[in-house]
């Protein structure tokens, strides 16, 4: 790879530490990066772990030729400079960090053909987009770059899809008939987790309408299912399966998703994975900031526990603005 001619050598996508929802935040800008440059490969460089490597792999398979973790893409210049330039010439690098010294290094020590990074201003990238302002939610700022690379507008259109395999049994569980609203209750910070009573009223109020709840857990939620049943009788639980690796259960859950006319959730990888699946989201938001983390999906409704008075505080997002926005999403899917 090394000796490889411009025209052959890959492209470098340059990413700090993602979990699934950062991923899913760069999938439009991944699918504008594979139009705009069809005939190089793309290296995915993390300082430390991504979710690329393992549970999203499959996903973006056809995209990404190759994922290096743990690159340790920072730290003192020395060496810092010495692993930057044990790797290869790059056609262009994309560097999604914002550490305006490390993204320095990065632009002087590796070699390449163009430099794009998310640096305020634009600065030490190879173009800029119209604006010099760069956007605050990070899809729209990681597309950005792609118009600085190419002087045209990034083609982002498209979905995750999940195998056929899936598909089939997401239509076991889920058969037609039914208009079914997926609920997606937990994260792995508390403080972003509406109660799961609310979501338990929601769910019952959404049964009196003639919708079918779906409640989607995973490890984190526990043993919750009594508590889910009680609150709201009638209302369906589909369970995250541990024995199944996660990039199947990944697979699985894209297809169920596609199976809903709408999705609850709060600021989470099932929210952001199913946006990218192409479902409208309805969106809790508490302490995170809806600016820039909001999933990309095609409908997207934002309720922010600031909006009624509860600051950072999820708890403060009531139950019935989250029941109308709902019932708003699904009217405006069955209007012609």
């Amino acid at each position: 790879m090394f000796s490889a001619p411009w025209d052959r050598r890959p492209i470098a996508v340059l990413v700090d530490r993602e979990g699934l929802g950062d991923v899913m935040l760069k999938a439009p800008f991944l699918r504008a990066l594979r139009r705009a440059f069809p005939d190089h490969e793309v290296w995915w460089i993390a300082t430390h772990q991504s979710s690329m490597a393992d549970e999203c792999r499959p996903m973006f398979e056809r995209d990404v030729a190759k994922v290096i973790t743990h690159a340790a893409l920072d730290g003192p210049t020395g060496p810092l400079l010495r692993r930057l330039r044990a790797l290869p010439p790059f056609e262009r690098v994309f560097d999604s960090r914002t550490k305006i010294s490390t993204v320095a290094l990065a632009r002087f020590g590796l070699t390449h053909r163009g430099f794009y990074c998310c640096l305020p201003g634009y600065i030490l990238c190879d173009g800029h987009p119209t604006s010099r302002r760069r956007p605050r939610h990070i899809a729209e700022r990681m597309l950005s770059l792609i118009p600085c690379a190419t002087g045209r507008p990034a083609d982002a259109s498209g979905r995750l899809e999940a195998s056929p395999r899936s598909q089939a049994t997401a239509l076991r569980r889920l058969p037609a008939g039914p208009t079914y609203v997926g609920i997606a209750p937990g994260s792995r910070q508390a403080d972003k987790n509406w109660p799961l009573e609310n979501y338990g009223e929601a769910a019952q109020a959404l049964l009196a309408r003639g919708v079918t709840p779906v409640f989607l857990l995973g490890p984190q939620e526990g043993d919750v299912e009594a508590r889910i049943r009680e609150a709201a009788a009638g209302a369906m639980v589909l369970r995250a399966d541990p024995h199944v690796p996660a990039a199947a259960g990944l697979d699985l859950l894209i297809a169920e998703g596609q199976r809903f006319a709408a999705l609850i959730a709060n600021d989470n990888g099932v929210g952001h994975l199913l946006g990218a699946a192409g479902v409208p989201v309805v969106s809790l938001f508490g302490p995170t900031d809806p600016a820039r983390w909001a999933p990309v999906a095609p409908a997207n409704t934002i309720l922010k526990a600031s909006d009624f008075g509860g600051g950072t505080v999820i708890e403060a997002i009531p139950v019935e603005p989250v029941v109308e926005a709902v019932t708003a999403m699904l009217a405006k899917r069955r209007s012609p």
